[in-house]
This record gives C-alpha cells, structure tokens and sequence, in this order.
C-alpha cells in the first residue's frame, strides 16, 4: 500500500486536538459519521477528500485515509428507523497503528481440497450463495424453518446454489473436518481454502475450538478471509449459546477490539455477550480508556451503540448508563485494581 503524507495528516500529529469521539456531518449522499476520531476532524477528512478524491462522496474516505496512514479505516451503510440513510466510517487514526495487528500471512501453499470441491464451485460461480450459506447456516442448522424458507425466497436466483452449500456444510460437520478446517485457516497460503475453511467452522456448533478458531480469522491480513470468518460466527451465534471461556483466545480478543478489524467490532461484541465473557477478563480485553468499545457507545448506529452498551454491562454486572465518561472512569478503576 502507497503511503503519503498531506498537510492535514502533518497538523494531526504535530498539534493534538482534543474531540468528541464520534463525529457525524450532513452531506449530499447522507449523514456520514465517524468514530475513533481524536486528533483528526471531519474538516482534515473533506479537505484530504478534496486534495486526493476530488468528487468522490465522503461517505467514501476509507481508502483514502488509509493511503494517508490509517491503521484502520472501513465504511458501512445503514439505514434508520425513519429512512434515513448514514455511512459509518470506523477508523483508528495513524498515531494508534500499533493498535492494528494482523495474523502474519500463512506461508503453507495447500492445493484444492477434493473433499471440498462442491464449495469451490460455489465460492467462484455463485458468491452470493456462499455468503448467504455461510452466514445463514446457523438458521438452517436450528431448523428454523420459516425463517430458512423467508431467506430462500428473497434468493430465487440461487436458492439452489444456497441449498447445495449448506448440505456441504452440513457433510463437514464432523472433528475430523473441524481439525482440517482449523489447520487450513490458520496455516493455508490459499485464500480461497482459508474462506472455505471459515464456513466449516462456522458450521461446527458446539465445539469451542470453532469459535477460538474463528476469532483468530478475524486478523487474518485477507480481508476475504477475514470477512469470511465474521461470518463463520454469525453462523455460530444462532440460536441458544453456551457460556465460553475466553481466556485462549484474549490475545486475538484484544487485537479486534482494539481496532484491528473495525468492520467484525460490533460481531465481536455481540460474540463475548451472548456467550458471557467473564467478567475478570475485562482489563486483558479493553484499554483503560476504552478504545473504539467507548466510541461506539456514543455512535448514532443503534445496533453498534447497542453491542457495545450490552458488552459493557456485561463486564461490569451494572448498568452505568449511555455516557461514555461513567464508563471510562469504571474502566480506570478496573486497571487501577489490577495493579
């Protein structure tokens, strides 16, 4: 990735500001809010817009940004209650790019698994059933099957492509095909065979090791694979969840927490509430000022100030309401205690 310098990324890192930590301005395409900002502005953002992607949207900016040296810095869309359209920009800006750390890339070449030659075929000829086959799985696997039929129905281009899919999961759902998948995933130069292996895992209900796994995908430096490994826990997160202990898996916790991948935070959140994370792991999983977790609590994206509300409640075992500030004083008690 080409990396440079504008002035506005100069004034950033010499002169500090302090600001509020989500961000949101009007503009022609929608609102467009930003979270992690602590030294940049939404007027350096437009400006480096202006200088490096004249006439694109704001919404927009994440490649820019991180071609201007962004650790991190994703875009999603989403829609309110009312209608109206947003953009979420999750970001961790260049002064925190210690806070990014990425799986090394795998180095063991594998070949096309024959076993798996069914989701080969329908990773590289039908994308969009793979995707739904791999994160509706779940729905499938619980026999829920009015909502199966409800998502069949919205897919009757490639209905047939989601349910071959899914009997292919479905064959795989097996330890021996569980140690595969996580062997491929973790160890795999193919990035088509660490996808695959993602859906496998996602498959495996009941089986911790899936889900350690998983979150491991999450950092993988493929953002396909990475995407396919949030998806693998969408999947897993269906239905009714058993407690997990958390504590293999902290270091992986905290790198994606930390904003390694900004786009699987609000998964993540969701993962460690349902399945109760302890609530002693809170120091080893959150900075003492609460990172991007803190951020989201002040989003104006119900479902990601709502993840990040309900994963806080649950470290603590209180409520300590909407303020961002109650929380970060709680976090430094929990830091301070630990010392």
């Amino acid at each position: 990735m080409i990396r440079f310098c504008s002035s506005s990324l100069a004034i950033a890192l010499a002169f500090p500001v302090t600001v509020a930590i989500s961000q949101e301005v009007e503009t022609p395409a929608g609102a467009v809010e930003f979270v992690g900002l602590h030294h940049w502005t939404i007027q350096m953002i437009q400006d480096s817009m202006r200088v490096h992607a004249p006439g694109k949207p704001l919404g927009q900016c994440a490649r820019v940004l991180r071609a201007l040296g962004f650790a991190s810095a994703q875009s999603l869309g989403w829609t309110s209650t009312d209608g109206r359209s947003s953009t979420l920009v999750l970001l961790v800006e260049p002064q925190d790019s210690a806070l990014v750390r990425y799986r090394s890339l795998p180095t063991q070449k594998g070949a096309m698994l024959p076993i798996w030659r069914d989701g080969y075929r329908i990773l590289s000829d039908h994308f969009a059933a793979y995707q739904s086959g791999t994160q509706d799985f779940g729905i499938h696997a619980t026999r829920d099957t009015t909502i199966e039929q409800l998502i069949l129905q919205s897919r009757p281009g490639d209905s047939a492509e989601v349910r071959v899919f899914w009997d292919f999961l479905e064959r795989n759902r097996n330890p021996q095909s569980a140690d595969l998948a996580e062997r491929t995933l973790l160890e795999d130069a193919s990035v088509d065979n660490r996808r695959l292996a993602a859906s496998i895992l996602g498959a495996q209900r009941g089986r911790v090791r899936a889900w350690y796994a998983l979150v491991k995908g999450l950092r993988d430096p493929d953002e396909r694979v990475a995407a396919a490994a949030e998806m693998g826990l969408i999947s897993l997160l269906t239905g009714t969840q058993s407690r997990i202990d958390w504590r293999p898996a902290v270091a992986d916790l905290r790198a994606v927490l930390d904003g390694t991948n900004v786009l699987a935070l609000r998964t993540t959140l969701l993962v460690l509430t349902k399945t109760r994370v302890d609530p002693k792991l809170a120091r080893a999983l959150i900075r003492d000022n609460g990172g991007l977790v803190l951020d989201l609590l002040a989003s104006h994206s119900p479902e990601h100030r709502d993840a990040a509300h309900a994963f806080l409640i649950r470290l603590a075992g209180k409520d300590l309401g909407p303020s961002p500030d109650n929380w970060r004083t709680w976090l430094r008690e929990v830091h301070a205690r630990a010392i």
